[in-house]
């Protein structure tokens, strides 16, 4: 039998009215049902109001490290039907006199007695016996006099081939010298004794350097017998700690709808090949789905929010809702959800009712109008994108090849070369950057200066592909010009100039604090999701491969 769901918490405010979703949150791309927000705001109040021992950046605990958090909400029912939701943050928390409100995590490795102590200590003292070993004074003196008399040999050695070098070069000089003065049959006299001075010479310095050549030969080997000891001992205390990881992994049980247990190893297809991301199994929504089937409670909906000020690198506003982390989460839910009714990808069929526009064309160059919401190129799960249509509009073309991508979420203008001598001069337009490109966009909020360059190094997030981040130790310089085209009901319409071409770079240089400070409208990666990215391809300007003219083609956006 299951524990008494104390974490279980009955609304507040009056929900009765509110519909229940037909299907399940589907996590990695959603609008927040109204139940969600509900009790979102709820948690909101409690985190307002709770004194949490923890610097959010919000006023509170400043003499602590500031850093904000996510957090989730899971709309539930239990046996009885009543309807309520449960609370989880992502990672670790000191929760203080909230202790209790959060469901727990799924697996706590660092407890004092757990397995995962007594493995570090180990690793730690097999980590101090390789270093003893390889520090040991009488170790290190044979490995010294070793090398000593192996340099040594390898210069005897060096010298000899050296000789050998400057007598052929002498036997040239001299044969060189005398070649005028003697005749045909003299000269060919000496050029026999010189070969012959060579082949002698090579014999001796051969046989002087065969004891010198089994030396080094010998003194090399003891070298690597020595090193050996090391990487054996190296390679028994990495082969331990992968044990230990896998231990750790799998020590995270999931269970989905079905009561179907994995464990985190077998949720990652590649595990063998790479281990999954640090914190894999700490985020909400693992906790929160985990929390509820142990609980025998009905999953109804759920959401993720941020909480605080956003981190250096990453994007992230206060109160925002975002979906769950791509690399963490995806291969858990992808078992954990098996057994609900989940939404559909709604990514699986944005744009594949919506034309695909020809907005210039001849025999060398087809410039299309992308919608948003159609890939640039098929996917893993969607076939349909613009190459695919392109492909299939121009059969008799030599090589239909699309010379640069838009977002899926973008709209726009895409090029594409109809045979190999265009796609090749376009090619070098683009690697060269004199290909014009001008984007329409707009941000949820006003920007206050009228124009101005963005130049902030991008890197992805590799905790949470496909999403990007600003990193001035690794990023890829990015630069984009901007301008205001028009303020109005709070939001700005900008006219973006891309320089460089980084995956998200308009959008994370319109939604960082360091670039415009406000997200695009409808940007579910870095903002609030809505009907649609606000970002459009309008304007292209580049040289025509074959006639040298500039060809200026223009969609006008249509948001």
């Amino acid at each position: 039998m299951p524990k008494e769901h104390t974490l279980f918490k009955t609304f507040q405010s009056d929900v009765d009215h509110i519909g229940l979703p037909e299907e399940f949150t589907y996590p990695f791309f959603y609008k927040p049902h109204p139940l969600t927000e509900r009790a979102t705001e709820e948690l909101q109040s409690f985190l307002e109001s709770a004194n949490i021992p923890h610097n959010f950046g919000l006023g509170s605990h400043s003499e602590l490290i500031e850093q904000g958090k996510m957090f989730g909400v899971l709309v539930v029912k239990d046996k009885q039907g009543q309807l309520g939701w449960l609370a989880a943050y992502s990672g670790k928390l000191e929760e203080g006199e909230a202790q209790g409100y959060f469901v727990p995590p799924i697996c706590d490795i660092h407890d004092a007695q757990s397995f995962y102590k007594q493995g570090e200590k180990e690793l730690n003292e097999m980590s101090a016996a390789i270093q003893k070993m390889i520090d040991a004074p009488e170790r290190v003196a044979r490995i010294e006099a070793i090398n000593s008399r192996l340099e040594e040999v390898k210069e005897i050695l060096r010298l000899g081939r050296a000789d050998l070098k400057e007598a052929k070069k002498a036997r040239q000089k001299y044969r060189e010298a005398v070649r005028k003065t003697l005749s045909d049959e003299e000269f060919e006299q000496v050029c026999e004794r010189l070969a012959q001075e060579s082949i002698q010479g090579q014999i001796v310095f051969k046989h002087k350097s065969k004891e010198l050549v089994a030396e080094q030969e010998m003194l090399e080997k003891k070298l690597e017998q020595m090193q050996e000891e090391i990487v054996v001992a190296k390679q028994e205390r990495r082969d331990k700690s992968n044990a230990l990881q896998r231990q750790i992994f799998d020590h995270y049980v999931f269970l989905n709808a079905r009561g179907e247990a994995k464990v985190l190893s077998e949720c990652f297809p590649d595990f063998d090949l790479r281990h999954p991301p640090s914190g894999s199994g700490d985020c909400c929504a693992p906790k929160l789905l985990q929390y509820a089937y142990q609980q025998e409670l009905v999953p109804i909906a759920m959401g993720e929010f941020w909480w605080g000020s956003a981190p250096d690198k990453e994007v992230r506003r206060h109160k925002y809702y975002y979906p769950a982390c791509a690399s963490r989460c995806r291969p858990i839910l992808g078992h954990m959800l098996e057994g609900l009714d989940v939404e559909p990808n709604p990514l699986l069929t944005l744009g594949q009712d919506q034309p695909l526009p020809v907005v210039y064309e001849d025999e060398d160059i087809v410039v299309v109008n992308k919608p948003a919401g159609l890939l640039s190129v098929p996917g893993v799960e969607i076939e349909d994108s613009a190459l695919t249509r392109v492909k299939l509009m121009y059969p008799q073309a030599t090589g239909a090849i699309l010379l640069h991508r838009l977002d899926m979420s973008t709209s726009g203008l895409l090029m594409f070369t109809l045979n190999p001598k265009a796609n090749k001069r376009m090619q070098r337009q683009f690697i060269k950057r004199q290909v014009n490109k001008t984007y329409i966009a707009e941000v949820q909020g006003i920007v206050q200066k009228d124009e101005g360059v963005i130049t902030l190094p991008l890197r992805p997030d590799y905790y949470d592909l496909p999403r990007q981040m600003v990193c001035h130790e690794s990023g890829k310089p990015s630069e984009t010009h901007w301008k205001v085209l028009e303020r109005k009901n709070g939001r700005t319409r900008l006219a973006l100039k891309p320089i460089t071409g980084r995956t998200h770079q308009l959008r994370v240089h319109c939604a960082h604090p360091e670039g415009i400070g406000f997200p695009m409208v409808g940007d579910e990666l870095y903002g609030i999701i809505e009907n649609r990215l606000h970002l459009h391809a309008e304007t292209l300007e580049f040289m025509h491969p074959m006639t040298k003219e500039m060809v200026r083609v223009h969609a006008k956006a249509e948001f």
